[in-house]
């Protein structure tokens, strides 16, 4: 695999895992004001750094760590966060 492809996709995925966090940011502000902002923030590196942790252990290269990470952010956590916001409404 070429370089540039691999470039490519993890910009497109960090631009998404963005736009999603920006999207659970404004739902965790409704729903719970800058604590709830505060709390996602923090669950989000905690979670990052062990999707990372393990990425590492799993032998992929640092350069796929934004890419992994990128993918958790857009496919696990968003989509976990959203429901469980959406349960305590």
């Amino acid at each position: 695999m070429s370089p540039t492809p691999y470039l490519s996709n993890s910009a497109a995925s960090e631009i998404q895992a963005w736009e999603a966090l920006k999207t659970l940011g404004d739902a965790a502000m409704a729903h719970g004001g800058l604590q709830g902002v505060l709390q996602m923030f923090v669950a989000t590196l905690t979670g990052a750094e062990e999707v990372a942790r393990v990425s590492e252990e799993a032998g992929h290269p640092d350069s796929m760590t934004p890419e992994v990470i990128a993918q958790w952010v857009t496919t696990d956590y968003v989509p976990g966060m959203q429901q469980a916001l959406n349960a305590t409404k």
